[in-house]
């Protein structure tokens, strides 16, 4: 990509682990718009994962805007951006030229661009107008976790236990979650890395037990979950399912702050998750678990179909 670039390009990828977590560093200063690239730069840096591009702007030694480009959804242009309310306008001037959003193909295709501060969602509604990309938009609050605002000992109850999840998990996390096409052997990989659990039954557990999220187990390959939570590509928290004959065992709220709590300890994460606007159900339960705060509104933007 960088050798395609004109000489007029402003955006630089990122070449090196090391790079990626001094961009961690110096955008996290600036929460909590930049939760999303931040752990995304860390599982990058951290090697956890390698599916996306990061790009950051040349001969501006003061900035923080990161463009990040997903390579792992066929057909589909998906951008991460973040940058400060004063770097709008170079944003926008930057992207006008640049081939990190290739708009002819945008026009044709697909194009998302993830969980914009409000401060960006019109100039780049009049951008993508402007190329003849017409937009629709999505509004998610942004529930974000302290641990040291939750205390509590996770326990699951008896006949069950929280594992990472083994392949036949990954699979059925695949078969049943909207991941837009991901490959199998790529979600096998993530999992290996960013963490993938589930709530499992166990006829061999006979009493309550404590749940340790720096220590879990990894489930055997044939095992199916009863309920899973996984970190996402992009570095918040995934879509979660309960297998409806699980449902009011308080697994949504286990496997929610597990997953926290790991991502937290062993990562470096923030994490956060991200509710569409019309979820009550899952807007009501952020509210309500010992932890979670709602920080901030966010936008994504899809191209519609059709030209302007």
């Amino acid at each position: 990509m960088l050798a395609e670039m004109s000489v007029s390009a402003c955006l630089v990828p990122l070449l090196s682990k090391e790079e990626h977590l001094l961009w961690a560093k110096r955008v996290k200063p600036h929460l909590p718009h930049c939760v999303t690239i931040h752990n995304n730069l860390v599982q990058h840096g951290l090697g956890l994962v390698c599916h996306d591009t990061f790009y950051v702007l040349r001969d501006r030694p003061h900035s923080v805007t990161v463009l990040c480009r997903k390579e792992i959804i066929p057909h589909t242009q998906h951008i991460g951006i973040f940058c400060l309310k004063e770097e709008v306008g170079n944003l926008i001037e930057t992207l006008r030229s640049s081939p990190v959003i290739d708009w002819e193909d945008a026009r044709r295709t697909h194009l998302v661009i993830g969980h914009l501060p409000l401060y960006v969602v019109e100039p780049m509604v009049r951008l993508m107008q402007e190329k003849g990309v017409k937009a629709r938009l999505r509004s998610c609050f942004t529930f974000t976790y302290d641990a040291h605002l939750d205390h509590r000992t996770l326990r699951v109850p008896a006949g069950f236990r929280v594992c990472r999840l083994g392949r036949a998990g990954v699979r059925h996390l695949l078969e049943n979650a909207k991941y837009g096409g991901i490959p199998l052997d790529l979600m096998y990989r993530m999992a290996e890395g960013v963490p993938y659990i589930g709530v499992y039954q166990d006829p061999t557990s006979t009493q309550e037990a404590t749940v340790d999220p720096e220590n879990l187990p990894v489930a055997g390959d044939e095992e199916i979950p009863v309920a899973w939570n996984c970190s996402k590509p992009a570095g918040d928290g995934g879509m979660m399912v309960i297998d409806e004959r699980f449902r009011r065992h308080g697994f949504g709220r286990l496997l929610a702050t597990t997953l926290a709590r790991r991502q937290a300890a062993l990562y470096g994460f923030i994490p956060h998750v991200f509710v569409e606007e019309d979820n009550s159900v899952a807007r009501a339960m952020g509210k309500n678990m010992p932890g979670w705060r709602m920080t901030h509104e966010c936008i994504v933007i899809m191209k519609c179909q059709g030209s302007l």
